[in-house]
């Protein structure tokens, strides 16, 4: 019985309306300076991972209606100038076509940030965490 339900559940979950999507761009939402974005979207969510190339960062996005131009959710990752201990922060986007379709992305977002003394190379000194503000833009394919 137990084995029936779970396969009865991946049968619903593989079998909604769902798609890959790639995207490139810059901030936290993209690893970093420059990074891809690659995400697993539904009709009104999104949950994405960036390799950048100086982090990466793992997130989720969520739209309250469908194909809205709006977008709210999180981000987490870490990044070697801001952040080599770790960030998060709670984002915004606005997608110029919809969220459900191909096309430019501006975002924002608000969170905290951790880093020491020693950036790159080493753990130097004390960790300070930091409140701050991301801005990312970037273009969905």
């Amino acid at each position: 019985m137990k084995i029936c339900i779970i396969a009865l559940s991946l049968v619903s979950f593989f079998s909604s309306a769902s798609e890959y999507e790639t995207a490139v761009g810059l901030g936290h939402q993209y690893g970093g300076v420059l990074g891809a974005q690659f995400s697993y979207k539904t009709e009104s969510s999104k949950y994405y991972g960036s390799v950048g190339l100086i982090g990466v960062a793992a997130g989720f996005q969520k739209t309250f209606n469908e194909n809205s131009k709006h977008a709210y959710g999180f981000v987490i990752g870490r990044e070697e100038i801001q952040s080599e201990d770790g960030f998060l922060f709670a984002t915004y986007d606005y997608h110029f076509n919809g969220f459900a379709n191909n096309g430019l992305v501006i975002g924002t977002g608000l969170g905290m940030t951790r880093q020491d003394a020693g950036g790159l190379f080493a753990d130097i000194g004390k960790t300070e965490t930091s409140t701050s503000v991301t801005l990312n833009i970037g273009y969905k394919f």
